[in-house]
């Protein structure tokens, strides 16, 4: 995704100010679809249902750091992504459910202001193929869950471009959840990710090797839902890891971010969900801050 080659941009500070940018770029946006969950998302649903969402993200960004300084303000990426999904949950036993589905991404990614030369792309991201397994253990449908998110290398990628929505590259994600009912009324939800990716071998005009560490990601989601068609949530997030090289000169530009979501989600018919997410980073040790997140959801019970 970067333009110039590494040995360039080396012997030119403004140069390799600007290539450091855009590998925190492409840390934050080369994979638009992450695997964040939504407060409840990992609840048991009954098998034999199949469910369809259509998912709206706009997201911006303010400043650019390094080693936990900033190291360039007003660095506008704005980006308005949708996602489509569908699922059917199979019961494998009275306790253990697995849903097969997949989730295809689309949209545009911009630079403004400060970040207005990286210019602007659209059309489709990688495709995500996943199938959850769910355990219930115990009456009171506390759950136990695993899954794992196959991210194929199927979306729009320009290699001459500092912003692609596809990644050129598969990635692996391995996802466990635990959810605690501790009344009807109160939840707790606990996700943990461990993500591997592949080398992206055509990285940049000089079709250089991206190669990049394994990261991590945790989120704890709070759940109050005043009645049976209605849930308030609040959680933090955090994830760390996935340091890059190219052709094996290490970039030194490890992640570590805190986030914070507030969501409310409400069933207006017994089939028919709405879901509003708002968020933002809180603090950002390498990479675009996010100063705002809009997630939007609907989903159908056919």
């Amino acid at each position: 995704m970067v333009g110039y080659c590494l040995k360039e941009l080396q012997m030119n500070s403004k140069y390799y100010k600007y290539y450091m940018m855009l590998i925190a770029l492409l840390a934050a946006y080369a994979e638009t679809h992450g695997a964040e969950v939504m407060p409840g998302d990992y609840e048991q649903a009954p098998g034999g249902l199949t469910l369809g969402a259509i998912y709206y993200q706009h997201a911006t960004t303010d400043a650019l750091y390094s080693n936990g300084s900033t190291t360039a303000k007003d660095m506008k990426v704005e980006s308005n992504i949708g996602i489509a999904r569908m699922i059917h949950v199979f019961e494998l036993s009275d306790r253990v459910t697995i849903e097969p589905q997949f989730l295809l991404p689309f949209g545009r990614v911009e630079g403004k202001d400060n970040a207005s030369g990286l210019g602007s792309t659209s059309g489709i991201g990688d495709l995500v193929l996943t199938a959850p397994v769910r355990y219930r253990l115990n009456d009171a449908k506390d759950v136990l869950a695993g899954t794992l998110y196959i991210n194929a290398p199927t979306g729009d990628y320009d290699n001459d471009k500092p912003l692609n929505l596809g990644s050129n590259r598969w990635k692996l994600d391995l996802q466990g959840a635990y959810v605690k009912h501790f009344t009807p009324n109160w939840a707790l939800d606990l996700v943990g990710d461990v993500v591997f990716y592949t080398n992206n071998d055509n990285y940049g005009a000089n079709s250089d090797t991206l190669k990049q560490d394994i990261s991590f990601e945790t989120q704890v989601m709070g759940r109050y839902m005043p009645n049976a068609t209605t849930s308030l949530g609040l959680g933090i997030g955090h994830n760390w890891g996935g340091k890059t090289k190219i052709n094996n000169v290490s970039q030194d530009d490890s992640t570590e971010t805190t986030n914070i979501r507030f969501a409310i989600s409400k069933f207006m018919t017994p089939k028919d969900q709405f879901v509003v997410q708002l968020g933002r980073d809180l603090s950002v040790e390498n990479g675009l801050k996010e100063d705002f997140r809009l997630n939007l959801r609907y989903l159908r019970i056919f």
